[in-house]
């Protein structure tokens, strides 16, 4: 059986505005297992990024139950290590921090784990995205494709279970967009990482095990 990394149940998520409830979504029920791209489509507006935040544990103002890695969340004290030693998180913007190099950037991960920084895997990572002589480099040195490759390494510094992507290739032209959908299914392939990837744009679909499609405040699968 394959080990399941998250999963809810009757996952609902409502705003409160002049007094009436607005649904984002209502009832989701998905798991997500270890090894598999998962795709997560919909329009903008649909609750893509809200139902992201909230597997995340970004966001705990919803009802239903959340489990990761068999962990009913509810349950955690301390939502901030779970989230940063079983999650990683690529965003449309890189959130690279100014003011440091991109080795201090991907180093800041595992400070806050209180895991050893281990700079020679650091450096090797970033030799496997073809950056290791940008390691010196500041963000606003290096382009914009080359930012989002430090962003995906730093997803993965701590090794995470699951990686969430927010419209990850929404900030690249064409080439960068590709080239960062050739990098994910290389992680998959070589590091057996999963993903659960939230966009509008179809075109990511085809690095997919499996699609979802969120609408209407509801999940369908999809082919």
């Amino acid at each position: 059986m394959m080990r399941t990394l998250i999963k809810t149940e009757g996952l609902s998520k409502t705003y409160i505005k002049t007094g009436s409830g607005i649904h984002v979504f209502k009832d989701i029920n998905l798991s997500i297992s270890i090894g598999e791209i998962v795709v997560l489509i919909g329009p903008s507006g649909s609750g893509k990024s809200t139902l992201l935040n909230i597997l995340g544990t970004l966001d705990t103002d919803y009802s239903g139950n959340l489990s990761i890695d068999d962990e009913n969340i509810s349950s955690t004290t301390n939502l901030a290590y779970l989230r940063a030693s079983k999650l990683g998180f690529i965003f449309q913007f890189h959130h690279l921090l100014p003011e440091f190099t991109i080795i201090e950037n991907l180093q800041i991960p595992r400070l806050i784990t209180g895991y050893m920084n281990n700079e020679n895997e650091i450096i090797d990572l970033l030799s496997y995205v073809g950056l290791e002589k940008r390691k010196h480099h500041y963000p606003d040195e290096i382009s914009g494709g080359e930012r989002q490759r430090v962003a995906v390494i730093r997803a993965l510094i701590n090794n995470p279970l699951l990686i969430l992507a927010d419209e990850p290739t929404g900030n690249l032209d064409r080439e960068n967009s590709q080239l960062l959908l050739n990098l994910i299914y290389d992680l998959k392939d070589k590091y057996k990482q999963s993903f659960l990837i939230a966009t509008h744009d179809h075109s990511i679909t085809k690095i997919a095990d499996r699609i979802l499609y969120l609408n209407d405040g509801k999940i369908k699968e999809g082919t």
